[in-house]
């Protein structure tokens, strides 16, 4: 005797997937997922370019606050070849540095685009932060390979403040 759903279809026994319906979907998971790797890999990367920000807004304040603490002048040296930074004691751009810290590069995709920094007549790739809390003024863009967005720390030279902009 045939079940009733047996008898609707006229197939007795009929049971599971036919392969017509697997490959199908299988063809709308690879889909998905790869619309899902996509939006993902495009998210880290947003993500690295973000911590790298950050990472330098934090530096950038801390030397400020070392500077005042110690007295003394510290300069944050940018190289854009070789995608890294160093913390001097000393003026950007004289002889007599002393290494406190570095070179430190930026994680994944992210790097520092530009550095300018303006100290009298000349424009420098590193800033100063003086000990009596003044700064050369200046920005930073950080980028990411693959994007437009671009973000810009900016110096003030007053107050020293560091800003996102």
């Amino acid at each position: 005797m045939q079940s009733v759903a047996a008898r609707k279809t006229g197939r007795a026994g009929a049971a599971g997937f036919t392969l017509i319906e697997v490959c199908w979907a299988m063809a709308i998971f690879g889909v998905v997922a790869g619309i899902a790797v996509t939006s993902l890999h495009r998210w880290m990367g947003g993500a690295q370019q973000t911590a790298t920000t950050s990472s330098l807004e934090a530096l950038l304040r801390e030397t400020q606050q070392r500077a005042v603490t110690e007295g003394r002048s510290i300069c944050v040296d940018f190289d854009l070849t070789a995608q890294s930074w160093t913390v001097l004691r000393g003026v950007c751009g004289t002889a007599g540095q002393v290494a406190l810290q570095g070179p430190i590069r930026p994680e994944g995709a992210a790097r520092v685009a530009s550095a300018a920094f303006v100290t009298g007549a000349s424009t420098l790739d590193g800033v100063t932060f003086y000990a009596r809390g003044t700064a050369t003024p200046g920005t930073l863009t950080v980028t990411r390979s693959g994007s437009d967005r671009i973000d810009t720390l900016h110096v003030e030279g007053l107050t020293g403040r560091v800003s996102r902009g």
